[in-house]
């Protein structure tokens, strides 16, 4: 796992790939073999021990897990097995789940709006953010000063899912708001430069080829913490952004005073911004350039969200000359 974690690392995953992948890896570990099923001996004969027990591990996972969760299983134990000196040659072929078509859970423009009234500062600018750009939650958090152009209204995200950069719109109602972020960020920068705390953390190599440039104000976050904390990578106390934990906890109670009556993550945002965004006239293909997706067909979920033909039809219950309710008073 040392070897495992170090290769990561030198491959610049994110944390939250490192975190997936070694869960998966500990899940196999824990796996047992049935060495007497007919299925194991019979592919022994063909495969290898390990490209077998892969092949029934991920066939387990056919029966309780989505195809994404089988497929990031495959992933994660092919990067481990690679980075240990030990690539997985071919394997059997193994259960697949069955492919289903989930409507994601998103929320309108107006729900969001309520939501964010009982959202307080910094948090319903964060979820105005989410909604207005579309942004991941950590996408969000990790947005520092330079990120924004408030003059041509774009959000720039660095090194987002799949380490991969885009540019995204910027609501033009949040530059008022963004600006007094942006006040508030500066002051805070500011004590720190003062008291000459270390600079804000830096991506990749960028610390050892600019080793002052994470005391620049281009580089500091935009929604800093309100404290220091140790960098887990270098040891270092110092000021990083907000946490994702502290919007969960306040997005849940305001979820609850709003009577918004859906299970509403950060996430769920995100959702909100591409259904509005397709049913105001965006195309597919500009959507799925907005949300950083590698394939149209993710972006085509979306579709699912639009309630145009619900909308249009006319349920048979409406065709009746009396509804329900006056025939059981007639009854």
């Amino acid at each position: 796992m040392e070897r495992f974690e170090t290769g990561l690392a030198r491959e610049r995953k994110s944390p939250a790939t490192v975190e997936t992948y070694r869960s998966h890896v500990r899940q196999f570990f824990g796996f047992k073999v049935d060495e007497d099923s007919d299925e194991f001996r019979e592919f022994l004969h063909d495969y290898d021990f390990l490209e077998t027990r892969v092949s029934l591990y991920l066939s387990t996972l056919a029966e309780k897990r989505s195809p994404a969760t089988q497929a990031q299983a495959l992933n994660a134990l092919v990067c481990f097995y690679r980075l240990i000196g030990r690539p997985l040659k071919t394997l059997p072929e193994w259960a697949r789940p069955k492919e289903r078509v989930r409507v994601p859970n998103w929320v309108t423009v107006e729900e969001a709006r309520a939501i964010i009234s009982h959202l307080r500062e910094p948090w319903n600018e964060v979820a105005s953010m989410l909604i207005g750009s579309g942004l991941r939650i950590g996408e969000c958090l990790d947005l520092r000063v330079k990120d924004l152009d408030l003059a041509r209204g774009t959000v720039t995200i660095r090194g987002g899912k799949g380490d991969k950069d885009r540019i995204t719109l910027l609501a033009k109602s949040m530059i008022p708001e963004l600006r007094r972020r942006m006040e508030c960020s500066r002051a805070v920068w500011a004590e720190d430069r003062n008291a000459r705390r270390p600079g804000v953390a830096l991506p990749d190599s960028l610390a050892t080829k600019y080793p002052r440039a994470g005391e620049e104000w281009a580089w500091f976050w935009l929604w800093p913490a309100p404290g220091e904390s140790t960098d887990k990578a270098s040891g270092i106390v110092r000021r990083h952004h907000r946490h994702e934990e502290g919007f969960s906890k306040a997005l849940k109670i305001a979820v609850r005073r709003s009577g918004v009556s859906k299970r509403v993550t950060a996430h769920t945002f995100r959702h909100g911004f591409a259904s509005a965004y397709l049913e105001h006239g965006g195309t597919i293909e500009e959507l799925r350039e907005l949300m950083g997706h590698t394939s149209i067909e993710t972006t085509k979920i979306y579709l699912h969200c639009l309630p145009r033909l619900a909308s249009r039809a006319v349920s048979p219950l409406d065709h009746a000359t009396s509804n329900i309710t006056d025939f059981k008073r007639s009854a």
